[in-house]
């Protein structure tokens, strides 16, 4: 990946930088993933750091591991469920009946779910209700359970207005507004 232009450094202001390509290794099912990553390397005083664009880059690398994932959930995707609805990681262990330390090691990949967690940590995230069904069972709260209602209603209106327009559309062929049929009198 270039760049039009380097940074300055955050750290010394120098402009002195090299990006710099490192491996991050992930083991999934014993399989050992490489995702190589992107950063910057400040020659003044050996700072490392990123910029928007590499993390960009590097968040489409790391999504594109997930076909080599045979199943299982990735870290983010597990943080992802927990923030969606305000819950800690102690929370979300009670949520799903694991330990705080596991529910962690989930998230940053050093261990991975057993195929039943991650049977019923996928049914959360498409599923929905079924976090609130698991969370009400274990007195745990959802703080942002209400919004995420609100929003997926209010995405839901959304499509069906885009719908309803596409479906106006003059020219395109779709539902059309039925017209009452005309009383003739006949003497």
């Amino acid at each position: 990946m270039t760049h039009r232009f380097k940074p300055d450094c955050p750290a010394c202001g120098s402009t002195r930088l090299q990006e710099e390509s490192f491996n991050e290794t992930f083991r999934p099912r014993g399989q050992e993933v490489v995702v190589a990553l992107l950063q910057w390397r400040c020659a003044a005083c050996d700072h490392v750091f990123g910029d928007l664009k590499q993390l960009r880059e590097n968040t489409k690398r790391l999504q594109a591991r997930k076909s080599r994932y045979d199943g299982l959930l990735m870290g983010q995707e597990i943080v992802a469920l927990r923030k969606r609805y305000g819950l800690t990681q102690q929370a979300a262990a009670k949520v799903f009946g694991k330990g705080k330390i596991a529910f962690s090691r989930y998230e940053n990949e050093s261990s991975y779910p057993d195929d039943s967690m991650t049977l019923l940590l996928t049914a959360a995230i498409e599923m929905p209700a079924v976090l609130k069904w698991l969370a009400d069972r274990a007195g745990v709260e959802l703080p942002m359970w209400k919004q995420r209602i609100r929003d997926e209603a209010a995405a839901r209106r959304a499509l069906r207005a885009a719908a309803a327009r596409s479906d106006e559309a003059p020219g395109k062929p779709g539902r059309q507004a039925a017209r009452p049929a005309r009383a003739t009198a006949r003497a």
